[in-house]
C-alpha cells in the first residue's frame, strides 16, 4: 500500500468511529418528557399482557382498502425529474462502459504467465 493511502484509510475508518460514537452512545430522545417514577401496580396476568400487545398489532379494518391517489399527474415516469435523472445516469453509466472496454481488454503483463 501506498503510504498517502493508508492515511485516506486510517481518516475514513477515524470518521466512521466517531460516527458510530456519536450515534450510538447519545441517550435516546423521548417526547414524553422526565420519565415519572413506576408505581407500585400488580402485574397484569400473561394473558392480559398478550391481548393488550394483540390489540396494538391488529390493523384497523380500512387498512387493507386499497386507496387510489388522486389522478392530477398523468404523465409518464420519464418526464418527471427523477426520471430524467435515472434516464441521465443511465446514460452516463452506458457511456463509461463503452470508454472503458478498450482499456479492459488490453493484454495482461504478469510475471507468472
Amino acid at each position: 500500500m501506498r503510504r498517502s493511502s493508508i492515511f485516506t484509510v486510517r481518516g475514513l475508518a477515524a470518521l466512521l468511529t466517531i460516527a458510530m460514537v456519536l450515534t450510538l452512545g447519545a441517550p435516546p430522545v423521548s417526547a414524553a418528557g422526565p420519565a415519572q417514577a413506576p408505581k407500585a401496580q400488580a402485574k397484569p396476568s400473561l394473558a392480559a399482557a398478550t391481548a393488550a400487545r394483540l390489540a396494538l398489532l391488529t390493523p384497523a379494518p380500512s387498512a387493507f382498502q386499497e386507496t387510489t391517489p388522486p389522478a392530477t399527474e398523468s404523465r409518464s415516469f420519464f418526464r418527471t425529474p427523477t426520471g430524467v435523472g435515472a434516464v441521465v445516469l443511465m446514460v452516463a453509466g452506458a457511456g463509461y462502459v463503452a470508454y472503458s472496454i478498450g482499456r479492459d481488454n488490453k493484454k495482461v503483463h504478469s510475471p507468472i504467465r
